[in-house]
């Protein structure tokens, strides 16, 4: 290994992915939040905030696009779980993730995918909830 590919490795590789929330509109009463970034005990407590200051502003479908997201610990799936029990019956809440991403892992082996919807793109996601 040279200098330089000692450099490279080193630089960077402690450095979190910088974490983001967006939201935008999803027709009446739906909105899609797509999160970037590591998701984990420092960050879940923002994520819960967005989604829970959402469904009190009165969205019942929601879209949670997680693709961009490079890491998830049990912190963030808890703030998913609190988001979906206070949707209640009637509402909707669908997960998009890359098919082979460490995040979906995650949800695998929580078992998540017998109690929350998964998806593998947008589009799909969003006609689930009525979009």
């Amino acid at each position: 290994m040279t200098a330089s590919d000692r450099t490279t490795i080193a630089s960077g590789w402690d450095q979190p992915d910088e974490f983001h929330v967006t939201q935008e509109p999803l027709g009446p009463r739906g909105v899609v939040l797509t999160v970037s970034g590591e998701l984990d005990i420092a960050t879940a407590p923002e994520l819960r905030r967005r989604l829970t200051a959402a469904i009190d502003a009165g969205a019942c479908r929601m879209v949670l696009d997680l693709r961009p997201v490079s890491f998830m610990d049990s912190v963030a799936m808890a703030a998913i779980l609190h988001a979906r029990k206070l949707l209640v019956d009637e509402g909707r809440i669908a997960i998009v993730l890359d098919p082979d991403s460490y995040t979906r892992i995650v949800f695998e082996i929580a078992g998540l995918p017998r109690c929350l919807d998964l998806f593998d793109a947008l589009e799909p996601a969003i006609a689930h909830v009525g979009g």
